[in-house]
């Protein structure tokens, strides 16, 4: 298992970080197909909808935290990434969250070696623990975030999204190899979030 560092500016007190997994071309660009095709429809301007090339497979969100944690995380990363291999998903279908009736995200899903990425995500998230880093309060899903619908949009339009989705011909092809895990910053910015990728671990 190799481990890379970047270092990081160390003016800001505190950095906004997540553990992810990167997504391959041919992803992205079956994704932002996918894209298009919900941005052609009318409701689908009520969605903010995550640039394709933003896209990744979130494995744990820490939040906000020390610059100076970084080699701590990446260390945590090195131990939980210890002895697993490679691995590969598949993008297969779509969804909401929670549900189709009242969607607050929408996304791809994924099929494939999903034992494998949830036991990487636990072991993540046991490393992260003893590090001080919150618990997850819900179970780890694998998923591809495509976009979210905003606190302001009604009943009636958000159950038309739910819709929109749930009726939507799905024919992905993309393949995830799983073979590198980075730790992220992310940085609001008005057209969008800025990720600079601040270390990463390699699955060998």
């Amino acid at each position: 298992m190799a481990i890379g560092y970047a270092g990081q500016d160390d003016n800001r007190s505190v950095i906004r970080t997540f553990i992810a997994i990167e997504l391959d071309a041919n992803v992205k660009a079956e994704l932002e197909k996918l894209q298009r095709r919900m941005r052609a429809e009318p409701i689908s301007g009520v969605v903010r909808w995550v640039a394709s090339g933003s896209i990744h497979l979130t494995l744990k969100f820490l939040g906000d935290m020390e610059p100076e944690r970084t080699p701590h995380v990446l260390a945590a990363m090195k131990a939980a990434c210890n002895g697993v291999a490679p691995f590969d998903l598949t993008v297969r279908g779509a969804g909401c969250f929670p549900n189709f009736q009242r969607p607050n995200v929408i996304w791809a899903g994924l099929i494939g070696q999903v034992q494998v990425a949830t036991l990487l995500a636990q072991r993540i998230e046991n490393e992260c623990a003893r590090l001080g880093f919150d618990p997850d309060d819900r179970p780890f899903s694998p998923h591809l975030t495509l976009g979210r619908i905003g606190r302001e949009v009604d009943y009636n339009q958000r159950r038309q999204v739910g819709e929109m989705v749930r009726r939507m011909d799905l024919n992905l092809n993309g393949v995830i190899h799983a073979d590198l895990v980075r730790l992220i910053q992310s940085e609001l910015r008005p057209l969008g979030s800025l990720y600079t990728p601040l270390g990463q671990v390699r699955l060998e």
